[in-house]
């Protein structure tokens, strides 16, 4: 019966404030959901990935011939088969092309690739996987049908079927979207590949009888995927796969890039790792943020039933006793808040599951409720809000009982720091100076409270940074890219073609065209002691008219015979301007074939570019070493005055020998998609802070309205009107937001620098990135921190009109 006392005493107390119980709760919710959630993260994106590449057979290893190289069909094949390691492969013919998807006035036409492999009625080595229609068959193979890469087929709204041209006017029937593990990112799928947007590029995929007709290579293929046998890893695979084609194709350019180190493999596994670090750093503070917010909530709670805890005492009701009522109280809204927070857990999975389907171009996608990652978010959740509760009754019960039952300004013992706040002159009626003075008259209250509002404003700050400084790089970059003209395009021709040939006369002399440079573009490493990097170096002659870097270190000039690096690729290799680096690069041989070979060049300059594989140098120096004089793969055509880009990409789309053409900003634009999925985890948490803070500002405002209704019936019963008492809420309300804003503001400052330094660059680490806070992350932080404080006490004001006066100034009852 006792016991049944006691739980119904403290479920009143639950009734009689039940608003602020249950925005507690949903604090405490929303920190253990959010928290749970992007702690989930990585979980999610490897079954996702296992899942999706286990379907489709992924590749162990990649062999493919240098740029312009090809061999019979059957030869590559036949040679990985003498790797000891080989289980199955599939040989292919890999082509840059244009991709002409247009319907009506619906100009789409983009640069893309045209994949060929043979049709296997089952995934042998790297199959597809159709997103919407159907995959190809075997009645395919050599006719003239084909399957659009899923992420380009969407993000362009294009129908399930249709039919697109290519490059030289090669029309070709798609009868679905598809998925393939290489190209879940689009691109070449290599490691310098800096690939381009989702509605900015395509793949196409069909049967390599009908890619080899398209491109004019009968027979003939440059690439071979492979998987290894049952128990063997991959770094064995590739040992051996180099070891087979050094034996067989010597003196053939020859790369074997393992499947751990292609684009999509790395950003979806590599790039997840990293990924989450910063959004576990993030869950932390969410946790942690919340937490404490729960924490001071409840305590001012419990501290508002002080007073009927030591006239229990006066009674001589043992303090155990005592105590138990707010402890189950308590217990009770952190129980609540757990409760909620399954439920929120489960909202949250959906929501991240849905951004994981726009972040992650895979075939499945396995999102579950991870409850033992919930169960630790749930236990710190609860656990610091009841510390809340043991805390405040813990100094309640060892108190004298007269000082217990002190109400108004009696209560905090001391008066705090308000005797010497009363030395200071500070203008104004006592009314006028009442907000600061209870602010200064109970120092630990108020710093508890900056405390729990300036972690909420921290993490805006935090989630708002990031965002301003992912942004601000790509932002400069594309300035730098469209810094001669902004519809600058970038033009790639089917292989190297010469200078004075046919196709790059005929770019030149259309009306499209204002001018034309013919310009080197390819694919290196660039080495430096123990350091290894993928870039993309783009030679020509500077003294033509076009675009060149801006370079803040060194110069770059037709007179240049060294490398053009951007400053982050130089900290990561550790040179500076006038240092020596290497360079594996192709080198075209006399005899036609292409072989890899090792240049050491110096640093002539650093770039202003912001993305890490961008290399540049003068083709009087390099063609020498690429063997590429008179020879070029890629036109920088600017187009003529009042053309746009569009009508010169269908002019230059229309000249024979063209494969591609796309903006020079297309780079850019690409990793500015990739940084918007990754930020849409971001700015969906950050939507989820931004109602915690309204919660924890009206619940704080709730509690001290409660905690000072003896003072504002003294103040209405000596005639102060309820607007002025409202006014000084809202006064004191907003200088505890200041306060809290300023703390907040530096600790997302300190947190927002060490992410950038420490997390961001092993999460996109082709992109230099720097602390950035924009006037509107500063906007959102004073929203947060002042705005929010300072009107939530208007939404007591309705409560303050209607007190009845005479029985709230009653002291015994």
């Amino acid at each position: 019966m006792d016991r049944n006392l006691w739980l119904r005493w403290s479920w009143r107390d639950l009734r009689r404030r039940p608003v602020e119980v249950v925005a507690i709760a949903l604090v405490i919710a929303i920190g253990t959901g959010l928290a749970t959630g992007l702690a989930s993260m990585q979980a999610w994106r490897t079954l996702s990935n296992d899942a999706s590449f286990a379907r489709l057979a992924y590749h162990g290893a990649r062999v493919s011939l240098a740029e312009g190289g090809f061999v019979r069909e059957g030869r590559l094949a036949r040679t990985a088969a003498e790797a000891p390691a080989t289980a199955a492969s599939r040989e292919r013919l890999v082509r840059p092309t244009q991709v002409d998807a247009s319907r009506g006035h619906r100009t789409v036409l983009v640069p893309g690739l045209l994949v060929g492999q043979r049709i296997d009625p089952r995934p042998v080595v790297d199959g597809l996987a159709a997103a919407r229609g159907r995959t190809l068959r075997a009645a395919d193979d050599g006719r003239p049908v084909a399957m659009l890469e899923g992420r380009f087929a969407d993000a362009r709204g294009l129908a399930t079927s249709g039919a697109v041209t290519l490059a030289g006017g090669a029309r070709l029937r798609y009868v679905g979207w598809a998925f393939q593990p290489q190209f879940f990112f689009g691109g070449t799928g290599s490691g310098a590949d800096l690939g381009t947007g989702a509605a900015d590029s395509s793949v196409v995929f069909t049967s390599l009888r009908t890619a080899q007709r398209i491109s004019g290579r009968g027979r003939q293929v440059n690439e071979v995927v492979v998987r290894a046998r049952p128990g063997v890893d991959d770094t064995t695979l590739v040992a051996d796969l180099r070891r087979a084609f050094a034996a067989s194709l010597p003196g053939i350019g020859v790369t074997v890039t393992p499947g751990a180190e292609e684009q999509s493999y790395r950003l979806l596994y590599k790039d997840a790792e990293g990924d989450q670090k910063l959004y576990l750093a993030l869950s932390v503070l969410v946790l942690l943020g919340a937490a404490l917010a729960a924490y001071n909530l409840i305590s001012r709670t419990v501290e508002a039933e002080r007073r009927e805890i030591g006239i229990g005492m006066a009674l001589g009701v043992p303090p155990s006793r005592l105590a138990l009522r707010p402890v189950l109280m308590g217990a009770q809204i952190a129980a609540l808040g757990a409760l909620l927070g399954v439920g929120i857990g489960y909202l949250l999975t959906v929501v991240f599951g849905s951004l994981l389907e726009s972040l992650l171009p895979l075939p499945v996608y396995e999102t579950p409720f991870l409850a033992g990652r919930f169960l630790i978010g749930a236990a710190v959740g609860v656990g610091l809000p009841m510390l809340g509760v043991l805390l405040p009754v813990r100094r309640a019960v060892r108190m004298q009982p007269i000082e217990a039952i002190r109400v108004g300004f009696r209560a905090a013992g001391g008066g705090g720091l308000a005797p010497l706040l009363a030395r200071i002159p500070v203008p104004g009626s006592s009314l006028v100076q009442m907000p600061l003075r209870n602010l200064v008259r109970a120092p630990r209250r108020t710093l508890v409270s900056v405390m729990a509002i300036g972690m909420i404003v921290a993490l805006v700050v935090t989630f708002g940074g990031l965002i301003d400084s992912f942004l601000a790089p790509l932002d400069r970059a594309r300035a730098e890219s469209q810094r001669v003209a902004p519809d600058r395009l970038l033009v790639s021709l089917g292989g190297f073609d010469r200078v004075a040939g046919p196709t790059v006369r005929a770019i030149a002399r259309l009306p499209q065209t204002g001018t034309a440079r013919t310009q080197d573009q390819l694919g290196v490493q660039l080495e430096s002691a123990d350091t290894t990097l993928d870039a993309v170096l783009t030679t020509f002659d500077p003294g033509r008219t076009g675009w060149t870097p801006t370079t803040p270190e060194g110069a770059f000039s037709a007179a240049s015979r060294g490398i053009t690096l951007a400053p982050q690729a130089a900290r990561d290799l550790g040179v500076a301007v006038g240092d020596r680096v290497v360079v594996r690069h192709p080198r075209l041989e006399r005899d036609g074939t292409v072989r890899v070979v090792r240049s050491r060049v110096r640093v002539d300059a650093l770039h202003r570019g912001t993305l890490r594989p961008l290399a540049f140098g003068s083709s009087a120096a390099w063609d020498a070493r690429t063997g590429l004089r008179g020879l070029a793969n890629q036109v920088e055509v600017i187009p003529a005055r009042g053309v746009s880009r569009d009508a010169a990409i269908r002019a230059v789309f229309a000249v024979p020998g063209v494969a591609s053409a796309q903006a020079a900003s297309a780079p850019y634009e690409a990793l500015d998609e990739y940084v918007d999925r990754f930020l849409g985890v971001i700015y969906a948490t950050e939507a989820f802070i931004l109602l915690l803070a309204l919660l924890v500002a009206f619940n704080s405002a709730a509690i001290s309205a409660e905690e000072r209704r003896r003072e504002h019936a003294t103040m209405f019963a000596y005639g102060v009107p309820p607007r002025s008492v409202v006014l000084q809420g809202v006064t004191e309300s907003g200088l505890l937001g200041v306060l809290a804003s300023i703390v907040g503001v530096l600790v997302g400052l300190t947190l927002v620098g060490w992410m950038v330094s420490s997390i961001v660059p092993e999460t996109v680490p082709e992109l230099e990135v720097w602390v950035v806070l924009s006037p509107r992350t500063l906007l959102v932080a004073a929203a947060v921190g002042v705005v929010a404080c300072a009107l939530a006490p208007l939404l007591t004001a309705r409560r303050l009109r209607r007190m009845d006066v005479a029985s709230t100034l009653r002291v015994m009852e």
